[in-house]
């Protein structure tokens, strides 16, 4: 597995798909909606979220799943169900808490 995304670089890929994988060999595709900041529990740490669309009827519970950007291994992220997105799509959120960059 990779680093954990940086803000910046969620940022940019705002708009992008990644996969998300449901199991070993099934993974849906996942469209990056939103990333935005939050209140870290201390100034030395960053918190943000990415909230990510998934295909129209798909329903997933809170767990742990790999995404990645396509051909990459990605990483494991504790994703959330929240609101759907403006045109009804299921959205997934994953929340990070890192040390700040230097």
């Amino acid at each position: 597995m990779h680093a954990m995304p940086t803000f910046d670089a969620l940022q940019q890929a705002t708009g992008s798909h990644f996969q998300l994988w449901v199991s070993d060999e099934q993974a849906l595709e996942a469209q990056l909606l939103a990333v935005t900041e939050g209140q870290a529990m201390s100034p030395r740490h960053q918190r943000y979220a990415a909230e990510f669309a998934l295909p129209a009827g798909t329903e997933l519970p809170q767990a742990v799943f790999r995404l990645s950007p396509p051909g990459e291994q990605g990483w494991l992220l504790l994703m959330t169900p929240v609101s759907p997105d403006d045109d009804g799509r299921p959205v997934l959120e994953a929340i990070f808490h890192v040390d700040r960059p230097l």
